[in-house]
């Protein structure tokens, strides 16, 4: 069976009901993490039909935004520095909302540019200029010289931060409600939990602690595949074919595209918040054989759930930039597997 990997990726971005439709990216994502055609197949089968019966819709103006980013993925992905600059000054303005539609538009942008396809760069810019969800309004006030913030041990018992609810009002209310008003905080550092300058090494830690911790919470997931299609994203302004790099323990004020991770820094701030009050998972212990990469990514696409593969892939991803240890691939994703097969079992 020959697949039409074009037709599905055009197909609308949401179900019905602005749930993000999923099979582009876990497509995508199995195709990455070498998974047969036979398995491929089957998996699109499936999701096609549980789509159509719930519905399949466009955000408005969609289309629009989608033919409007053609120029600009085509400068992203040119082997000319030049013309990739100018398209990184292009999209500089949607950082801000990268977290729209639970990070969706951001993660269907970092698999397009790792895979070099236009379109896909395209429809991922398109969802994120259509979903967003603005969490750094407050950039060039003063935001970007910030001091560090106070040492807060682990992730419990973390206090406060002005301008918030407390925990009492927090009850029964969204991460995206929450993220709505953490546009307008003064200090988005102050979410974190560590002391010291916000970097991609604090982020990540962060991020990984969430999962490490809650390791069925989608929130926490999505802390981590939302981090990697960032670093997707950063290290494209190297050359095509040569490996990018970060500088994981720089501020991520003197980094490219600093309105992103502020607004990344934001988002995962508001994960801890949200999740902070909430009882650690009791987890069995992750099968010993996980002891790979290569064995953690057959086993998420064993799974069937598509955060599974993509979590695990994320991390591996991290892993090859140099944002995380190969013993953290190896912790976690086997962490997120075991809560998995807890919660079918």
């Amino acid at each position: 069976m020959s697949l039409d990997l074009e037709a599905i990726e055009d197909l609308p971005p949401e179900l019905t009901g602005a749930l993000t439709f999923h099979l582009p990216l876990e497509v995508a994502a199995l195709e990455l993490a070498g998974a047969s055609p036979e398995v491929i197949a089957a998996r699109v089968a499936q999701r096609l039909a549980e789509a159509y019966a719930e519905g399949l819709v466009d955000p408005p103006l969609y289309r629009w935004a989608v033919e409007h980013y053609r120029p600009v993925a085509d400068q992203l992905l040119s082997p000319d520095r030049h013309e990739r600059e100018r398209g990184f000054a292009a999209i500089d303005a949607l950082g801000p909302g990268l977290a729209g539609a639970g990070f969706h538009g951001l993660i269907r942008l970092g698999y397009g540019l790792w895979r070099r396809r236009p379109g896909e760069v395209a429809r991922g810019l398109a969802y994120l200029r259509t979903r967003r969800q603005v969490l750094a309004g407050g950039l060039g006030s003063g935001i970007l010289a910030m001091p560090g913030t106070p040492e807060v041990p682990g992730f419990s018992g973390m206090p406060g931060v002005a301008g918030m609810p407390g925990v009492p009002e927090r009850a029964g209310v969204t991460v995206f409600d929450l993220m709505n008003l953490a546009a307008g905080v003064e200090n988005p550092a102050a979410f974190l939990p560590g002391a010291g300058p916000v970097t991609v090494q604090r982020l990540a830690s962060t991020a990984l602690g969430l999962v490490r911790r809650n390791p069925s919470s989608f929130v926490a997931v999505h802390t981590v595949t939302a981090l990697h299609a960032l670093v997707e994203l950063a290290c494209h302004r190297s050359p095509p074919g040569e490996p990018g790099a970060l500088e994981v323990t720089q501020p991520i004020e003197g980094l490219a595209l600093p309105a992103w991770w502020w607004a990344y820094a934001v988002a995962v701030g508001v994960a801890v918040l949200l999740m902070d009050p909430l009882p650690p998972e009791a987890v069995a212990a992750p099968s010993p054989r996980l002891d790979t990469a290569e064995r953690l990514l057959a086993a998420s696409v064993d799974s069937g759930e598509t955060h599974d593969l993509k979590v695990v892939l994320a991390l591996v991803r991290l892993h090859r930039f140099g944002v995380i240890a190969m013993h953290d691939v190896v912790q976690v994703g086997a962490i997120r597997l075991a809560a998995r097969e807890g919660a079918q079992g």
